[in-house]
């Protein structure tokens, strides 16, 4: 790979080098900063001197050789070809030079480090060689070259002004003035003295170099991106290309990967130590970085700074004060050894803080520097993590938590700082909450947690499922105390709906009203202090049955009304249960969605999780099973099962349920006999779990302990005080076991209890109790009962039960021996079943007529003529069609789109040769009709 934009360069070095049979000698200057080509050109001169049959001497001057006496030399005279004679007498010349310059300053360019006459017996060789034949003298790196040789080759110059000679020396750009002055002035008086200043690459040659080196593909998409990541560094150019086909093929973006991080620190190294140490300032200061700032870092006048700043800035690794790329800066500070780069942090935020810098760029150093320097920077920690909480920057948030805790004494402060670490960790990881959560119950047994901390070592273990512990704590704050500092109203709400078996271990004053109105809906009091009161209210309050007439509008307003924030996922959580209980599963979805999506862009786990979880129940509901084992495996994506404490049991029994209800009973088993938390079966989790259980048991033909599991949830729901269908709707999942039986009256009587216990208006809740108790009740009541509950699903939406209703109206028809209507009810619940992977809630059915599919949908009956070539599918939308229902009225009643509605009957107006559908011969579907 040869270099661009260097054209001009190189025919005037060949203008140089033709024109040596002159009788003036030429001196080449080549500067430039790192990386910018220099030795490139100095390779062109020496392959096209040795291609003319030329003497070619080459040295290079070495950063640890500065201050070798006579090395550069050296290197030039050992490369001559001498005879062994003239090899003698230069080593002994050169010995001599290295003897005279050790006794002399090796920084001093005013001292003569060289005798006179030392300095022409090491000339002569030189002379000598130029009378034979053309001479090209090529030193690279220049600026290192140790003034011993560099006295020797000012005296050559002269010495050899008249013969054909070029001198070709590279010299680095220098952030301050040059490194050697005096023999850069002697150089500008030269005759014949040529300069030839690089810079870096433009955008143009960075295109040219990279379609180069992808093999003439085009170059130009990359080259602008390329061209700001490396300045232009020809170096870093070739860096990117080797990470941009790395892997074989040519990315369509540039990367930054080990090749580009490994020339940022060629650069780096080769620059002097004055910028090498400016580069990693500029690095740890990062955004902060200003010219005062940084010189205080580093303790450097701004005079120093500012011209390595430039030399950077010309390297093409910064563009201002700013690192070109995160990769560079990244590259910089990993190669900082660690004690040197805490240092730096450290310094760092001394510094920042005495500017007035705001506390999370402060924090950032301390966390970086793992050391919080003093007690007054315990205060810049907790300060930025708060912050840090509410502009969901959690992991900042931990990291200061962490450190201040470690710096912090046992008291108030550091109770505060346990708690807060221990709510942020659940929110990102919760699978490591157990250190900070075991630092808290520690100090609480040691008598020094503050009491406004309890509650939240109480809300952890719950969560955890750690019961027993969690009441041991609830007991002695009670007595340490003086009161129910352990039982505040989020407590309260979480023993009466989720941990309700723990009240009987409890001598608690329970019956209080709750001090928040949970069917409040003023917009003034919906801040962020109460609204987790209120949601837990209305959660209360719908579980238990009182002042449960509002709560799902109040669950609504809150979710319209606030955002997801760290104070307020738990109210929002509380909220989508609420509408979930309530049946409004629409909600559910919408909402659950929404918020998935902003927990999502906030990459906050703890969030995703439960609330994947919510619509995994919301789908299970809306009769989605397949949905709600896509939401449920998110949430166990986000949260493995072992952090969910007792929870799992819930996710777990929607899991269960879901896969029952697609006759996946090998997969519902595995889920059966996974591990739960022991103490699950004292939670709501755990009621949850049986009954899901319970409902595998009732698919798999196992009804008496499936009677014995809905019978157990009963009575725990009844003792609990939680006893609403909405929640779990036991007394109809037991009548369906006692009609399996042929106990109808039984079955009847469970299904009116919850008949009467059901809230006014359309719901699921409500439409699977007429369904159990129309078939309890016979045929007499049988058609009004399953039709209001086809209406009710209609409006709920829960595709599952629907499936369940319709088979119920199939056998009914079937009973009274109208056969078509059977059909029809029967292939209408084998589309839907089909729709949503339930097809083995089909079978269970039994539908008449020997209608039970294995294979999709039955096949319509011929008509004959025309309207045999219509489809099953088309055939039920026309026939609704032909009836005078719109199209959305329709879609709803087949739960497809409207569009889809209007394909099916274009194609049937095509088929049947009409135009509307008034034309439609609705005798031909009378048996489609429902």
């Amino acid at each position: 790979m040869r270099l661009v934009e260097r054209a001009d360069e190189f025919a005037l070095l060949q203008d140089v080098l033709s024109g040596m049979d002159g009788a003036m000698s030429r001196v080449v200057a080549v500067t430039g900063p790192v990386a910018s080509g220099k030795s490139e050109l100095l390779n062109f001169v020496v392959d096209r001197a040795e291609l003319a049959g030329w003497t070619v001497l080459k040295a290079a001057g070495l950063r640890a050789e500065r201050r070798t006496p006579m090395g550069v030399l050296g290197q030039l005279l050992l490369d001559s070809h001498l005879t062994p004679e003239e090899s003698e007498r230069v080593d002994k010349h050169l010995d001599d030079a290295r003897f005279t310059a050790m006794l002399r300053d090796p920084d001093s360019e005013q001292e003569e480090h060289v005798r006179p006459r030392t300095m022409r017996s090491l000339t002569t060789p030189l002379v000598n060689l130029a009378q034979k034949r053309p001479l090209v003298v090529v030193v690279d790196d220049v600026q290192y070259a140790d003034n011993a040789s560099l006295q020797i080759l000012q005296h050559a110059l002269r010495e050899l002004r008249t013969k054909p000679v070029v001198f070709v020396l590279a010299q680095r750009t220098a952030p301050h003035r040059p490194p050697r002055p005096l023999f850069g002035a002697e150089l500008l008086r030269h005759p014949g003295l040529i300069q030839v200043p690089l810079a870096m690459l433009g955008g143009q040659g960075v295109e040219e170099l990279l379609a180069q080196s992808l093999d003439g593909r085009d170059a130009h998409a990359l080259a602008t991106e390329v061209h700001r990541l490396s300045g232009g560094n020809p170096l870093l150019v070739r860096a990117l290309v080797h990470d941009l086909t790395s892997d074989g093929t040519v990315r369509a973006a540039p990367v930054t990967g080990a090749a580009f991080e490994q020339a940022v620190l060629s650069c780096l190294y080769r620059a002097e130590p004055a910028v090498q140490a400016v580069a990693r300032g500029l690095a740890v200061l990062e955004e902060s970085a200003d010219l005062n700032t940084l010189a205080g870092l580093l303790d450097l006048d701004a005079g120093t700074v500012e011209p390595c700043l430039r030399e950077l800035a010309a390297i093409g690794l910064v563009d201002g004060a700013a690192f070109r790329s995160p990769a560079a800066r990244d590259a910089v500070l990993e190669d900082l050894p660690g004690e040197e780069r805490a240092g730096l942090h450290r310094r760092c935020a001394v510094l920042l803080r005495q500017e007035g810098t705001e506390a999370a760029v402060v924090a950032r150093h301390l966390v970086a520097a793992d050391d919080a320097v003093d007690a007054e920077f315990v205060d810049v920690l907790w300060e930025a993590a708060v912050r840090a909480r509410t502009a969901d920057e959690v992991a900042l948030g931990i990291a200061c938590l962490q450190l201040a805790g470690r710096s912090c004494g046992n008291g108030p402060r550091r109770s505060a700082i346990l708690a807060e670490l221990t709510r942020l960790t659940w929110r990102l990881r919760p699978s490591a909450v157990c250190t900070p959560l075991r630092a808290m119950h520690s100090a609480f047994d040691e008598g020094w947690l503050a009491q406004q901390e309890v509650a939240t070592l109480v809300h952890s273990l719950l969560l955890q499922g750690r019961l027993g512990p969690a009441v041991d704590v609830i007991r002695k704050a009670q007595g340490a105390y003086g009161g129910q500092a352990a039982v505040d109203v989020g407590v309260q709400d979480a023993l009466r709906t989720v941990y309700p078996a723990l009240l009987d271990h409890l001598d608690l004053d329970m019956a209080k009203h709750h001090p928040v109105r949970p069917d409040s809906n003023d917009v003034m009091a919906m801040s962020d202090q109460n609204v987790v009161g209120r949601a837990g209210a209305a959660l209360t309050a719908i579980l238990t049955g009182s002042r449960a007439a509002n709560c799902a509008d109040t669950a609504e307003h809150i979710l319209e009304g606030t955002r997801l924030r760290g104070c307020t996922v738990q109210a929002l959580l509380q909220a989508l249960q609420v509408l979930l209980y309530a049946d409004r599963l629409e909600q559910v979805a919408h909402w659950s969605e929404t918020l998935l999506r902003e927990a999502g862009k906030l990459g906050i786990p703890g969030w995703q999780a439960p609330l994947s979880a919510l619509a995994a129940q919301a789908a299970l509901r809306q009769g989605n099973p397949a949905d709600a084992v896509r939401h449920a495996g998110n949430a166990l994506m986000w949260m493995p099962p072992h952090t969910w404490g007792v929870a799992i049991g819930s996710l777990r029994a929607i899991l269960i349920a879901a896969h029952t209800a697609m006759g996946e009973y090998e997969q519902a088993a595995e889920h059966l006999d996974q591990h739960v938390p022991d103490n699950l079966a004292e939670t709501r989790f755990g009621l949850e779990l049986r009954f899901a259980r319970a409902q595998f048991y009732a698919a798999v033909g196992r009804s008496r302990p499936a009677l014995e599991d809905f019978l157990a949830c009963g009575d725990l729901m009844t003792h609990w005080g939680i006893d609403q269908p909405g929640f779990l709707p036991w007394r109809t999942a037991a009548a369906e076991m006692h009609l399996r039986a042929g106990r109808h009256a039984e079955a009847e009587q469970l299904a009116r209890e919850q008949l009467t216990r059901c809230r006014q208006g359309p719901s699921r809740t409500r439409a699977l109790t007429l369904r159990v108790l129309a078939e309890a009740s016979g045929l007499r009541r049988h058609h009004p009962l399953l039709r209001e509950a086809v209406e009710e699903l209609e409006e709920c939406e829960d595709r599952l039960e629907l499936v369940r209703v319709l088979g119920a109206l199939s056998r009914s028809y079937h009973a009274l021996d109208e056969l078509g209507q059977a059909r029809m009810m029967a292939r209408r619940a084998w589309h839907i079943a089909r729709d949503i992977g339930a097809e083995a809630l089909c079978s269970q059915q039994l539908l008449p007529c020997g209608e039970k599919e294995t294979g999709g949908e039955p096949e319509a009956p011929s008509d004959g003529g025309v309207a045999d070539e219509l489809t099953y599918a088309e055939r039920r939308v026309a026939s609704l069609a032909s009836f005078g229902h719109s199209n959305r009225e329709i879609a709803r009643k087949l739960y497809i789109t409207v569009s889809t509605v209007e394909q099916h009957l274009t194609r049937v107006y095509r088929k049947l040769n009409v135009s509307r559908r008034k034309d439609l011969p609705h005798e031909l579907f009378a048996d489609m009709a429902s």
